[in-house]
């Protein structure tokens, strides 16, 4: 199974996702499509769930593997376009119960694979590899 994720940030703060499926807050993204690029995944998926158009090109993404849950993620920095105010969310799916703008330093409750993408990030800010395996 493969995702793609995005790190998006606006005024110093992270997107954040409260999706009701599942326990804990989460980085937006969701489930790469058959015939797919992980770049239109996930500005696929932030259309559909918020509303927000991103910009991905020219970003090389991060990389998590997690070989017990049989999953890929790709994760990318992404770029709101410039016609898009951030400050108005919009939930746009029943999967989602919340969504926000949240400091690195103060996220909220995550479950184990968004802790997983989270310390990715982290390690790649840190000057790490731009992967992390589990």
């Amino acid at each position: 199974m493969a995702g793609a994720v995005a790190l998006i940030e606006w005024d110093g703060r992270w997107l954040m996702v409260d999706p009701v499926y599942r326990e804990g807050w989460t980085l937006p993204g969701g489930l790469i499509d058959r015939g797919e690029t992980p770049a239109e995944a996930i500005k696929r998926e932030l259309v559909e769930e918020l509303g927000i158009d991103v910009d991905v090109d020219g970003v090389e993404p991060w990389i998590l593997m997690d070989s017990a849950m049989r999953r890929i993620d790709v994760v990318f920095h992404a770029t709101i376009a410039e016609d898009v105010d951030p400050s108005s969310l919009t939930i746009r799916t029943p999967e989602l119960g919340a969504a926000g703008w949240f400091s690195p330093d103060d996220l909220p409750e995550t479950d184990r694979e968004a802790a997983d993408v989270i310390s990715l990030i982290k390690q790649v800010r840190a000057g790490g590899s731009r992967m992390l395996v589990r």
